[in-house]
């Protein structure tokens, strides 16, 4: 008892400090356990953040690399009819060909002409030895009348050169004659055909070229555009699951009710095949608008003019601007070339990707999801005709022409010895300068077969394709494709 009375009397004389430590005890225990709760809470939502960035960025370097592998499974249909269409190695066969006959013609000739001169030294032979027979036997027989036999020899020897100086050039006569009647043989072209083949070769050679860089430049772009808007779409399907709510934008899989807001795989396979407009009717467009150019520029060109490097700049300076521009300076819509802009190019479209049976449902737009081909046509078209495409393509193709410029000209008008090519830099005076610029001029015939192959070079791929990948304005617009989000989002 003493001890209970003892702690109670210790109570009621410190009741005010012991309610003011109780109270400051659970206050700092409840403090404390509000503040690990915030503390969880903030950690679990800058994870969350950073796992859902992580997931962004993996997601949408995958489509990038995706993007890649499909341009690079685009290519062989494309590059089968640019090179069929512009057959540029049957012209350069022909020429390879003729080269070859008339070889063999020259050294036929040869040999007939050698033959010729042997058979009129046999006859000379055979004249010089019936002259000294009959000589000698009138010798025998008029040995008293020499003075007439000098006069026969005399007049024998004046007539003998001029008999065979008349056999001479009546035999070259002949052979002249012979030559300008006797039509070339099979295989050999006239000088005519030549020339005409020639400038065949050069105008096919740079519209073959150019129209590959352009085709391959467009179709990975859009490639790029419509890969990221399904990635979109993906990604916002991949929320709403996270976020274990009924999304309103899915993938809904084949036989499956039809709801609002899905993306249907139909629609899907029939907007990834929307490339096979620039890949069978586009590049014919772009191949058209090339060659007008070419024509126009490359054709007053001839064939055996000199180029040295500033006229190859200002040669693809001058297609480039032809190309790309119209008359009046405003860029071109390219939008033609990759998508079918009319009903009727759709319905081409549709047919030649093989969706007939979709045909009438994708014109009338009856379809239940909100997610319609047209739909997806339509923000294609936008992202197309909008001043961030024409910034993208122009810095695309200033990095693939770069490309081309160098394996096509400097390797072969800059010499070895230029300051510009060496690990480090040389100063050079003025007059070495000049005498550097006088070495860089190539016959235009001599470019041809380099221009013309890096046709097979783009359409393989290799170091053209690979410039895209590492295209920083590509990459910040197919970024802006796959963020932007707009209503999708919130209804997610």
């Amino acid at each position: 008892m003493t001890i209970y009375t003892s702690v109670k009397d210790y109570v009621k004389r410190h009741r005010n400090g012991l309610l003011i430590t109780a109270t400051i005890a659970g206050g700092s225990y409840f403090a404390g356990k509000y503040a690990t709760s915030k503390i969880r809470n903030i950690q679990e939502k800058t994870t969350a953040d950073r796992l859902a960035k992580e997931n962004l960025k993996r997601r949408f370097q995958q489509n990038q690399n995706d993007c890649v592998f499909t341009v690079l499974s685009l290519l062989p249909t494309l590059g089968e009819q640019i090179l069929h269409e512009m057959n540029i190695e049957e012209g350069w066969a022909k020429l390879q060909e003729t080269r070859k006959l008339e070889k063999i013609e020259a050294r036929l000739r040869k040999e007939r002409e050698v033959a010729a001169s042997l058979r009129e030294e046999e006859e000379a032979m055979e004249q010089l030895r019936e002259q000294d027979t009959s000589e000698s036997v009138v010798m025998v027989e008029h040995e008293t009348s020499e003075d007439k036999k000098e006069q026969v020899e005399s007049k024998k020897t004046t007539e003998k050169p001029r008999q065979e100086m008349d056999s001479s050039v009546g035999s070259l006569s002949t052979s002249v004659i012979e030559e300008q009647e006797t039509p070339l043989p099979p295989g050999i072209l006239s000088k005519k055909e030549k020339n005409l083949l020639w400038d065949e070769i050069k105008t096919m050679s740079f519209t073959r070229t150019f129209t590959s860089i352009y085709s391959v430049t467009l179709l990975t772009i859009l490639t790029h555009i419509q890969l990221n808007l399904l990635g979109r779409f993906t990604y916002i399907w991949s929320v709403s699951i996270l976020n274990k709510s009924e999304p309103t934008i899915r993938l809904q899989q084949e036989g499956a009710e039809p709801d609002v807001g899905f993306l249907d795989p139909k629609i899907e396979r029939m907007y990834l095949s929307v490339s096979w407009w620039l890949l069978h009717r586009g590049w014919k467009k772009c191949a058209a608008r090339v060659q007008e150019a070419v024509d126009e520029i490359v054709s007053g060109i001839p064939i055996k003019g000199f180029l040295n490097y500033e006229d190859s700049k200002q040669l693809i300076a001058k297609l480039r601007r032809r190309i790309e521009f119209e008359i009046d300076g405003k860029p071109i819509n390219y939008r033609e070339f990759m998508l079918p802009d009319t009903k009727e190019e759709e319905l081409e479209f549709i047919r030649g990707a093989g969706f007939e049976e979709e045909e009438e449902d994708v014109v009338d737009d009856e379809k239940t999801s909100s997610i319609s081909l047209c739909k997806l046509l339509d923000e294609t078209k936008d992202f197309i005709d909008s001043p961030d495409f024409n910034q993208v393509l122009t810095s695309c193709l200033n990095e693939v022409f770069s490309i081309f410029d160098q394996h096509a000209f400097v390797s072969t008008l800059l010499p070895n010895n230029d300051p510009m090519m060496g690990s480090s830099i040389q100063e050079v005076t003025h007059a070495e300068a000049l005498k550097l610029q006088e070495e860089k001029k190539v016959i235009l015939a001599n470019l041809l077969p380099t221009i013309s192959r890096q046709a097979h070079l783009i359409i393989a791929g290799n170091e053209y394709l690979n410039a895209f990948a590492h295209m920083k304005e590509l990459q910040a617009f197919s970024a802006l494709i796959y963020t932007q989000y707009g209503d999708e989002m919130n209804k997610a």
